[in-house]
């Protein structure tokens, strides 16, 4: 009774006025029950607010979700942003334990987000147990990013972690463009990989990486011996302050002489005698890192396993062990019954 007879009426607000999912619109004319042609519940905001307005807000204090989306042939829910740089979908979390996005796919083809308490962010793949997460990054942002400050032993996660035992050219990860570590980079081997210079077409070329238990540089050069039988070396000006402990090689090229080290390198230069007027002399010297980084985090030669990864290998199958007995295998445990766990709850 309160409401007139205007656009709105009594009648358009009974529910003998509509159906099944139907909405009260307006058709161009009049206010009338209907189906929204745009799938739903369409709110367009067209004011002057800043970028920060909220369109639409719903909370939920009890257990649940504030808004679930489920659809049996597209998207349970999306999001899209026409502005430049702007997410269609943000996930806060301000609870440790609580997920920012979660996306879950247990069909054949498509893979989800879920961003767990173990995990920033992953995707998992039911039917096969794959993972993966797909980051770009553009003028000049992060596109991926990964930090864990947690410590702890076997159960630890990583900032990022990758894996990959399928070999034939797969990757655990794969990076198109420089990279940069700030810190120790702890590796079984390694090796660089290019066109082949005689058939790039069709050949690799590979070459090993030269190890030392050192923190070893390595500098060489020719130099031509000079009228009294000697030649000085000149190295850059830094070479004294980022290195110690030197270690000579001479060759002669062309000819045979006594050639030998007469002055030890001191204000970054050394001295070579014993040599003819006009013979070249390879030389080769090495000094280990003394800078204040690498004074800061010697690489220990030998070390004994944590308590709680003895009786685990790197490469179990290289001693004729099982997989269990591999050190991945233990820390993936958990990422296993994230995956299982995953699986009973959607399904």
């Amino acid at each position: 009774a309160m409401v007139q007879d205007a656009a709105v009426t009594t009648a358009k607000l009974s529910p003998a006025g509509g159906s099944n999912g139907s909405v009260l619109k307006h058709n161009g004319s009049a206010v009338v029950w209907g189906q929204d042609d745009a799938g739903g519940l369409t709110l367009p905001y067209a004011g002057s607010g800043s970028s920060s307005s909220i369109l639409f807000r719903v909370e939920n204090a009890a257990q649940g979700g504030a808004i679930i989306g489920t659809s049996s042939g597209g998207e349970g829910v999306r999001g899209t942003s026409s502005g430049a740089h702007q997410a269609g979908v943000v996930g806060v979390v301000s609870n440790p334990l609580g997920v920012g996005v979660s996306g879950s796919q247990v069909a054949t083809s498509t893979n989800g987000t879920l961003a767990a308490p173990e995990h920033g962010a992953y995707g998992i793949h039911f039917p096969t147990g794959n993972y993966g997460y797909l980051g770009a990054s553009e003028y000049s942002v992060i596109g991926w990013r990964g930090d864990n400050s947690a410590v702890g032993g076997l159960g630890s996660a990583n900032g990022v972690y990758g894996r990959c035992t399928v070999g034939g050219g797969r990757f655990a990860g794969y990076f198109n463009g420089p990279v940069n570590i700030n810190g120790n980079l702890s590796k079984s081997g390694g090796s660089f990989r290019i066109d082949h210079p005689l058939d790039p077409e069709n050949k690799y070329l590979s070459h090993s990486f030269v190890e030392s238990p050192d923190m070893m540089n390595v500098y060489n050069g020719n130099v031509v011996i000079d009228q009294a039988g000697e030649a000085w070396v000149e190295l850059p000006g830094w070479f004294e302050a980022l290195n110690r402990d030197f270690r000579y090689q001479l060759t002669c090229v062309g000819g045979f002489a006594p050639v030998y080290i007469a002055e030890k390198v001191a204000n970054n230069r050394f001295k070579i005698a014993g040599g003819r007027p006009g013979l070249e002399v390879s030389w080769q010297v090495t000094g280990i890192r003394q800078d204040a980084w690498a004074n800061a985090h010697r690489i220990p030669v030998e070390e004994d396993k944590p308590e709680e990864e003895r009786g685990t290998y790197l490469a179990p199958e290289l001693w004729g062990q099982p997989e269990e007995q591999g050190l991945t295998w233990l820390q993936e445990a958990g990422i296993r019954a994230d995956r299982d766990r995953e699986r009973k709850d959607l399904r």
